[in-house]
């Protein structure tokens, strides 16, 4: 069936029709039709918030959380370009957003001439977000909005997903048009072509039944709503031990007995031993950052065989040039692969057991997590996420910052099952927590959500504060205020002999305000606490109360992320630097000359 609207309005009722409930959104000239069709349309609400970038961090949250599409909306010029971080973090981390930019009339767009500008605030926004984006297209007729936005939705979801971005000149916005019926994307999205007929299931089992010391990795990948269980089963039946990428830090309950957790540059000094002692490393879904292989591959897993499983063929690709071999690298859509895989794992590998190699890693285990809480400081990182535990729901959301506020989450936090975390692991730009808990709130609205934040963090969207009155009336807000930069001074520390340049607010300028009086001006409750016994009774009251709260939490600065493995070392010889002798009693294979 054929409808005559207005084109805003189609556009307003597209988004809904993809069961997008809520669109992030700061109002301007170019993109006021959009924002007054949104308003109107029934199932669909705009979210007005302070600043573009914090539109897109909020629809990127919102997306996270429910496992749908987000989408937010700016205006032309400095509205689109201020999208530009956010797009990106959905970019590096394949997160699926619909970003719609106005711009200005057609008729008065510069085109092909050499000024630099003649409509105003006429900006090329899609030229500068094609880099970070699947797709990236302007419409420049009515005639082409609806392709447009079908192809985008398609696009955005399927294979590797990730953001696009579709520029609608205003003067197209408000003309009036024949369309076509708006219907669910979904729905056509045709499945990928790799099925098993060509992976090689004789060789991987092969391959894993012939090591003595194996262990799994799950990365993003793994970590999506139609693979998070059957990989909860094969964390359970391969009974291999289990190593977890950031993004999938919380697939697997710390009550699995498998479970080892994180490692690379910021992860847990026992997760990097198993990996380094390994001799066969079963990667799915992991593009295998630096920061999970460390600065050299070449030294990462370096006696161990490696089975690379991931959709994206240019990140399976990249190794040949790096020195470090892959033996078996299979592309294939894990929704396909999983289930076939688990399968052999039932049929062919039913009696495989490593119990020496997982009992090895749990001593370890054992040893370094106590090590990790006796750090003989005030109050330090670890003891906040070795405290909050305890008091968090068995289903509660936390959408981190960057910076030590993750990393100390990364590597000593513990999850249950339905515990989740959210994170923008690969852009990781600081004050992206507290607009994508407001997403996340949204999508969720029921749901028990909980920022983390550093005081560097919070100041990159602190305006967003302001939002949280009306559309986050329940959001816990945590700072952890390590007076600055901490991550940056410990990187300052490792290669500049300790001297800090804009980095702490003690001694170099560097300033924050009284944030517990600046919650209580945006008509939020908080607190302050420097005690961790301060610590313990602030948190039991903020998770008993069903409100908005805002708690700071004094930090000791020389609270870092420990281990930390500095850039061009192996991953087993991290700061704060063992013993010679000690490392020797934890490594299986030989060791790097120094």
């Amino acid at each position: 069936m054929n409808i005559r609207a207005k084109a805003s309005d189609y556009i307003a009722m597209f988004l809904c029709k993809q069961g997008i409930g809520h669109v992030f959104i700061v109002s301007g000239g170019a993109s006021i039709h959009l924002l007054h069709s949104l308003a109107k349309v029934e199932g669909i609400s705009p979210v007005p918030v302070h600043h573009e970038q914090a539109a897109g961090m909020a629809a990127d949250g919102y997306s996270r959380a429910s496992g749908r599409l987000g989408a937010a909306v700016a205006t032309s010029g400095p509205g689109a370009t201020n999208l530009l971080t956010a797009i990106a973090g959905a970019w590096f981390d394949s997160i699926p957003i619909i970003f719609i930019t106005g711009q200005v009339a057609t008729f008065r767009m510069k085109r092909d001439s050499l000024v630099r500008q003649l409509g105003f605030q006429e900006t090329d926004i899609v030229s500068m977000a094609k880099p970070v984006t699947k797709h990236a297209v302007q419409v420049n007729s009515i005639s082409e909005l609806e392709t447009a936005l079908h192809n985008s939705v398609k696009i955005a979801l399927s294979g590797r997903p990730g953001p696009v971005l579709i520029d609608i000149p205003d003067d197209i916005q408000r003309s009036i048009g024949n369309f076509a019926e708006p219907r669910y994307i979904v729905d056509e999205i045709i499945e990928t072509d790799m099925t098993d007929d060509h992976t090689p299931w004789r060789k991987i089992m092969t391959m894993i039944r012939e090591a003595s010391r194996p262990v799994i990795i799950f990365g993003a990948g793994a970590n999506g709503q139609d693979t998070r269980e059957i990989c909860r089963k094969i964390a359970r039946d391969m009974r291999v031990p289990v190593l977890l990428t950031w993004r999938a830090k919380d697939l697997v309950s710390e009550d699995c007995a498998f479970l080892v957790g994180t490692f690379g540059s910021h992860g847990t000094r026992w997760g990097n031993f198993a990996v380094q002692n390994s001799d066969l490393v079963l990667v799915l879904g992991s593009r295998l950052s630096t920061r999970e292989t460390g600065g050299d591959i070449r030294l990462w897993a370096r006696h161990a065989k490696i089975i690379h499983v991931d959709i994206d063929k240019a990140e399976l690709d990249k190794f040949s040039t790096s020195g470090r071999k892959i033996d078996l690298s299979i592309r294939a859509d894990l929704i396909k692969f999983l289930p076939i895989f688990y399968r052999h794992i039932i049929s062919d590998l039913k009696d495989l057991r490593v119990d020496d190699w997982v009992a090895w890693i749990n001593e370890r285990k054992v040893e370094f997590s106590y090590r990790l809480s006796r750090q003989e400081i005030s109050l330090s990182g670890y003891d906040f996420y070795l405290t909050l535990k305890n008091f968090i729901s068995s289903n509660e959301h936390l959408f981190l910052d960057t910076g030590c506020t993750v990393a100390w989450a990364m590597q000593s936090l513990q999850l249950i099952e339905n515990q989740r975390i959210h994170h923008d692991c690969n852009n990781t730009a600081m004050g992206w927590a507290l607009p994508a808990a407001i997403g996340g709130l949204n999508a969720l609205p029921h749901a028990n959500i909980t920022c983390i934040s550093g005081d560097g963090s919070l100041m990159m969207n602190i305006q967003e504060l302001a939002t949280l009155k009306k559309y986050a009336a329940s959001l816990k807000i945590i700072v952890l205020n390590n007076f600055g930069y901490a991550m940056v001074r410990q990187t300052e520390d490792q290669w500049l002999s300790g001297e800090h340049v804009g980095t702490d607010s003690r001694n170099d300028g560097l300033s924050f305000p009284n944030f517990v009086k600046l919650a209580q001006s945006f008509g939020i409750e908080a607190t302050r606490v420097t005690t961790l016994d301060g610590l313990k009774d602030a948190l039991n009251r903020m998770y008993r109360l069903n409100n908005l709260n805002f708690l700071e939490i004094m930090i000791d600065p020389e609270s870092c992320v420990i281990p930390q493995v500095k850039f061009g070392k192996p991953l087993e010889d991290s700061e704060p630097y063992l013993d010679r002798t000690e490392i020797v009693k934890h490594m299986l294979i030989p060791l790097i000359d120094e």
